[in-house]
């Protein structure tokens, strides 16, 4: 459930402002205010008045005082006071202000007014709807977000994937990506997996439907054979097989950051230009690395998380989203 906020203060604070709009577009509240009371009782009797108008009449009031206490006892005595409808009025304090704590701040208020003992079996829907009931989860918490439609379309993708809301946090893109990502798959082109697990998990009806072939080079015997005699990895000498396919094809990256840092030096010393790469490669030896150069150049459309989270499923789903979007532009047109 997600209440409606207000922050409190004793006196006004122009970052507690910054800080409600962070927690509308990047935390999903809808219903977000900042009162201090040095505004004193009637702004406060029409604030609470604007947030309790909103059905559940849910409000959690936060604070960053060192010494909330006299805060809380005042909000007490002036919403008693105020003659305003009842409501669930839940207080949250204790919180540090710093970079990165709105998802956890997010978090935390929606976990106070979550039931206080869920049912042990909760229903399951049907097979067909739990996927739907999944997006609408995600789309609850990111649609404050503000990202363009089909944007979204592969975030809310990618985090479903990873179950983790942090991934939408991480996603970054160059700005023609989708663009560069449609145009190739409805032209055929050939999508490169740099593990057979990204391999098998693009989706092969909508691949088929557009004649876009996979291919996966990282199992086979020659790749590995040349690998182990020039001491390098399985992955950067399946790329370099796969050359005649990056050329103008899509790349999927989302096991090894030894295969995107071969397809920038590709791109850098021999002119290989894929249409896009995904690249998404998860650990903490050299995919961060990897990501950012990947991030930093602009000659080729790129989709990335930064630092050391992605993965195979996230690759997938966002090449499976882009999949997706192509089909739907071509029922569009």
């Amino acid at each position: 459930m997600t209440p409606s906020v207000l922050i409190l203060s004793e006196l006004p604070h122009s970052h507690l402002e910054g800080l409600k709009v962070q927690l509308e577009k990047r935390g999903g509240f809808r219903h977000v205010a900042v009162f201090a009371f040095q505004e004193g009782r009637e702004a406060f009797t029409r604030k609470l008045e604007s947030l309790l108008a909103v059905s559940p009449r849910c409000l959690a009031v936060v604070t960053f005082e060192e010494d909330p206490a006299n805060l809380l006892e005042r909000f007490d005595q002036w919403y008693r006071n105020a003659t305003l409808p009842e409501a669930d009025v839940r207080h949250v304090f204790g919180l540090l202000e710093m970079p990165g704590f709105i998802r956890s701040l997010s978090t935390v208020l929606r976990s106070q007014f979550v039931p206080a003992e869920p049912p042990l079996d909760p229903p399951i829907p049907q097979p067909d709807r739990i996927e739907e009931e999944s997006f609408r989860i995600i789309d609850e918490v990111i649609s404050g977000y503000g990202f363009e439609e089909e944007w979204h379309q592969v975030v809310r993708r990618a985090v479903h994937a990873a179950a983790d809301y942090e991934i939408a946090d991480l996603m970054d893109h160059h700005v023609g990506a989708i663009d560069a990502a449609v145009k190739a798959i409805r032209s055929g082109s050939t999508i490169v997996a740099d593990v057979q697990m990204v391999e098998s998990g693009i989706s092969k009806p909508l691949t088929t439907q557009f004649g876009n072939v996979i291919r996966c080079h990282v199992g086979d015997p020659d790749v590995a054979e040349k690998a182990r005699k020039e001491g390098v990895t399985r992955s950067t000498v399946a790329m370099r097989k796969a050359i005649p396919a990056l050329q103008g094809g899509i790349a999927v990256v989302g096991n090894a950051p030894t295969a995107l840092f071969e397809i920038l030096r590709l791109a850098r010393e021999e002119n290989v230009r894929p249409a896009l790469v995904v690249g998404v490669p998860v650990g903490f030896v050299g995919a961060a690395e990897s990501k950012e150069l990947l991030s930093r150049q602009t000659d080729i459309p790129w989709i990335a998380t930064h630092g050391p989270k992605g993965g195979s499923t996230v690759a997938v789903a966002i090449m499976n989203a882009l999949l997706r979007i192509a089909d739907s532009r071509k029922s569009r047109s």
